[in-house]
């Protein structure tokens, strides 16, 4: 058996569903239904055939996938891609071939459980074809050191001191404004208060454009935090050629179990102001944090800008609104409508 169909058969072991772990009726019926879904399963797992077939069903895929590759690829191409691909894999599955070969070697003609093992099967193909990189390289993301430090603490100049700050201010704004998923924690309100500590807001009215500019400028403690977290991620950028696409996971993954940049971020809230909050709370908001910083970041890492993702990127986009509004000011144009005061009072003289 190969690795693809053994991986293929223990994700099914794994299924709540499929191996009855969800509390269902006990009906006659799906007793009955469960037998034979537990019969077939022991018929495809000793059976060389299907494990052929499930090697043809990742073969077919790919070759699906291959084939909706533009040659001419744009900006967003992957986007496209993506969505070509889910419309066809979805023609593919209401089409029935794979379970016309399902049959051919299943000849239980009559089993009502058929079509839904077959079914868990193809799924589970799909799944597995198209998480198969990340499975090679799981265990380099598994060896991350969690006690890693940096090697060196980064130094900028003036311009990218002040860029680096505005993206601070941007993944504080997001925290305490914009992100769903932590202004819905029942705990919020504390939160806010901690971050609010860390750093100033500032509102500007842009006359030309009559609307408001949220600016967070980040306090002293919090920007030294964020510039040892930079200083940790290019360290980590180091094996994207043996990683390759997925640096980004091995990062992100690699960042969330680092305990000194953990231990460092948590003393910085707990100095910051005097609220009562758990370590399950800390560790949200550290995960909060760091998810946000990865998507801010996404598109300046260009040392390795060939395996970061179009879709997911994050722009930002209140700095350019500021600098689209102040080199193309707003004029005032004349109306080029004609008045009705110009138009002729007698009708025949339009025809002259």
């Amino acid at each position: 058996m190969s690795p693809f169909t053994r991986q293929i058969f223990e994700s099914l072991l794994l299924d709540d569903l499929f191996m009855e772990k969800i509390e269902a009726p006990t009906l006659s019926f799906i007793l009955f239904l469960q037998e034979e879904r537990q019969q077939l399963f022991n018929l495809c797992l000793y059976n060389d055939k299907i494990a052929s077939m499930l090697e043809k069903w990742k073969n077919d895929i790919k070759n699906i996938a291959s084939k909706l590759i533009p040659k001419k690829k744009g900006s967003l191409w992957m986007t496209t891609w993506v969505s070509h691909l889910e419309i066809s894999l979805n023609n593919y599955l209401c089409s029935g071939i794979w379970y016309l070969e399902f049959q051919k070697i299943i000849l239980q003609n009559h089993s009502s459980a058929q079509r839904l093992v077959a079914y868990f099967l193809i799924r589970k193909v799909i799944e597995e074809t198209f998480k198969d990189d990340f499975y090679e390289n799981r265990n380099l993301q598994e060896r991350a050191d969690p006690n890693l430090t940096p090697k060196k603490i980064i130094n900028l100049n003036q311009a990218e001191s002040q860029k680096f700050s505005y993206i601070i201010g941007w993944v504080l704004f997001k925290l305490l404004k914009r992100d769903h998923v932590m202004n819905s924690h029942p705990k919020f309100r504390l939160m806010h208060t901690l971050f609010e500590a860390l750093c100033k807001e500032k509102v500007e009215y842009v006359v030309e454009t009559k609307s408001q500019i949220t600016n967070i400028i980040p306090g002293p403690e919090f920007t030294q935090f964020m510039h040892h977290l930079e200083s940790l991620v290019i360290d980590l950028f180091e094996k994207h050629n043996e990683l390759g696409p997925n640096i980004l996971h091995y990062v992100k993954n690699s960042l969330l179990s680092n305990t000194p940049l953990n231990q460092m971020f948590i003393t910085i809230l707990k100095t910051s102001a005097e609220v009562e909050l758990g370590d399950e709370e800390f560790g949200f908001i550290y995960e909060r944090c760091i998810t946000i910083y990865m998507r801010s970041r996404q598109k300046t890492w260009r040392d390795v800008n060939n395996y970061i993702p179009e879709k997911g990127t994050v722009s930002l986009r209140e700095s350019l609104k500021t600098m689209r509004s102040n080199n193309s000011p707003i004029e005032n144009k004349k109306s080029s409508f004609m008045k009705k005061t110009n138009l002729p009072t007698n009708p025949a003289h339009a025809l002259e």
